[in-house]
């Protein structure tokens, strides 16, 4: 009797052993065909149904065999899936959503341990952030421009198009501190990270800003402001005739007489038009400082070579009626 009790209980035992086996195979099955199922449905674009195809693949594995070797791909195909989806909205323009599933991948790479899809997620949001800036700035919504560019730079503080687009704005709102400081940090950014495009971008920029500003103030009659502008200038490009004989022109108009003669005679080591007629206004100008500083003999030497072209009148009536020049 015993021993028939016995072979009941072997009988029974083997029987939940075999099936407890059965259902583990029929379970890590489960698991793969949830994987495939996600590798096909990331093919079709179908991201969130893909995603939530290869998390239902790593729970089974966690539950029947968390070692399986597949449990790592699956994780990656997540990653892999969540980067898609993410590119996919930057280039459509949901910026918001592509946020949020950036977000997600720097929490699931966490998660998961991927150092590789932790770094492509950290670099991606600063640029999403910039886009949405970038996008205010088209609207000419500056103030919202700038928190979302500024957000942009906390997250990277080396991305050198961010601080470009930052200087753009107070380009645009005629802000010239905050233009100045903001583009010297563009500037700084861009040797440091070695970006040389970005630094011709922003050099122009900044050319373009003092330049046009130094012009308006001189039409404003605003010497003084014109001088700072132009010497802000030549701090992001190369000194050439024109620029210094705008220098000279306004230190004459606020009798900074030696000032404007370094300027002019600057301005005169770069003329390079094959024209000579044409220096004749550096000429003149250069007069004008000679006076202002009672030189005659330098002033009347200036005139004389100032006598020709557009400026002959102007010069001949400063060399025989103002000076009488021998």
């Amino acid at each position: 009797m015993k021993l028939k009790l016995f072979f009941k209980a072997l009988i029974v035992l083997v029987f939940i052993t075999g099936s407890a086996q059965f259902i583990k195979a029929q379970t890590v099955n489960d698991a793969l065909t949830a994987f495939n199922k996600g590798i096909e449905l990331s093919q079709l674009d179908n991201y969130d149904e893909a995603i939530a195809s290869f998390k239902s693949a790593i729970e089974i594995f966690n539950q029947v065999e968390p070692a399986n070797e597949n449990k790592p791909k699956a994780e990656e195909q997540v990653l892999v899936v969540l980067y898609k989806k993410a590119s996919t909205q930057l280039k459509e323009k949901k910026y918001d959503d592509c946020l949020t599933s950036f977000q997600s991948l720097v929490e699931y790479s966490t998660t998961y341990n991927n150092e590789k899809y932790l770094k492509r997620a950290n670099s991606a949001i600063p640029k999403v952030y910039y886009a949405k800036g970038k996008e205010q700035f088209d609207l000419k919504k500056y103030d919202e421009a700038l928190v979302l560019l500024n957000k942009s730079i906390e997250l990277d503080p080396t991305y050198a198009t961010a601080y470009i687009r930052k200087a753009q704005v107070y380009d645009e709102t005629n802000k010239a501190t905050e233009f100045k400081e903001t583009i010297d940090k563009a500037l700084e950014v861009t040797i440091q990270t070695n970006d040389a495009k970005s630094e011709d971008i922003a050099k122009q920029l900044a050319s373009n800003f003092f330049l046009r500003n130094g012009a308006e103030a001189v039409k404003a009659k605003k010497y003084d402001n014109a001088i700072s502008h132009f010497n802000a200038l030549l701090n992001y490009k190369e000194g050439d005739s024109e620029i210094y004989y705008q220098l000279a022109s306004a230190y004459n108009k606020v009798s900074k007489w030696d000032e404007a003669i370094v300027a002019a005679n600057k301005s005169l080591e770069l003329f390079a038009d094959q024209d000579a007629n044409k220096n004749a206004r550096i000429y003149f100008e250069l007069g004008n400082s000679y006076v202002g500083k009672t030189d005659n003999a330098a002033a009347c030497d200036a005139y004389k070579k100032a006598n020709k072209g557009d400026y002959a009148a102007q010069a001949k009536y400063q060399i025989e009626t103002v000076l009488k020049c021998q």
